[in-house]
């Protein structure tokens, strides 16, 4: 029987072909893709300079991949679609300024807190009215951004005449200046940012209005997906206790 040659020279091609497959398929595995409304400054914003999605959360989640060795990738998506973009497999992870809720977290689960904050109020310059608390919008149409917690309870509480949704702060802001609503609410952080960047003309955050809520903010990933949301929780707990994330607060001007 005639034995087969092998060359040496063909042996290593061979392991250098699987080990370079392999090394693409451990890529692959590796690589996350995060969703980020890209109206939500400074939680999450699309640079238009730079076509980068960026912001605080967007920080914390680089931080979060970086130490825990993944790739991330951001996609623009509107805040009222991030559940259903995670639930369809669009999106690995959920990075925005998003709040727990037991109706959210029939779909989806939670990491560990990242930051908390409350609803501002944005309000005309020529609106003199005294604002405290969400009581006051009685009798009025007020504007909140479509999906947020604060909205709906807002919706439910049957305080407002009216309550219209919007998809962008840009947009409830526009129809505000136009008089088609009395008064809009926004995450506070968000409306600030706005006011600070020259954005809310003929507008102001009303600093004597309490929210309606203070709530935490987390990531958010798909049902049954423990891996990748144990990941999330080992390097918050650690970016916590070595004052990274108190860092990224403070370069954010969120809450600390």
């Amino acid at each position: 029987m005639q034995k087969s040659k092998v060359s040496f020279a063909s042996v290593s091609r061979g392991m250098a072909v699987a080990l370079l497959m392999a090394t693409s398929v451990a890529s692959h595995a590796a690589m996350l893709t995060a969703g980020s409304p890209p109206t939500s400054a400074p939680s999450t914003y699309l640079d238009t300079k730079t076509g980068k999605i960026e912001g605080f959360m967007p920080d914390v989640a680089r931080e979060v991949a970086g130490r825990e060795k993944l790739d991330v990738n951001f996609s623009a998506v509107p805040f009222p679609t991030l559940i259903q973009s995670v639930i369809s497999g669009k999106i690995d992870m959920i990075v925005a300024g998003m709040t727990p809720t037991p109706a959210r977290e029939k779909f989806i689960s939670y990491s560990q807190e990242v930051t908390a904050f409350g609803d501002g109020l944005i309000v005309r310059d020529d609106n003199k009215q005294k604002y405290t608390d969400w009581k006051d919008f009685k009798g009025q149409i007020i504007g909140s951004p479509s999906g947020t917690d604060y909205s709906q309870k807002l919706i439910d509480s049957g305080v407002a005449k009216e309550v219209k949704l919007y998809d962008s702060p840009a947009d409830m802001a526009r129809d505000l200046q136009l008089g088609r609503i009395a008064g809009g609410l926004s995450d506070y952080p968000i409306l600030k940012a706005q006011e600070k960047a020259g954005k809310l003309k003929g507008l102001h955050v009303v600093e004597g209005y309490h929210p309606m809520a203070v709530s935490p903010m987390a990531f958010g990933v798909k049902k049954g997906n423990d891996a990748l949301l144990e990941k999330i929780n080992t390097a918050l707990t650690a970016m916590k206790a070595d004052g990274t994330l108190a860092k990224l607060k403070s370069k954010w001007n969120m809450p600390q």
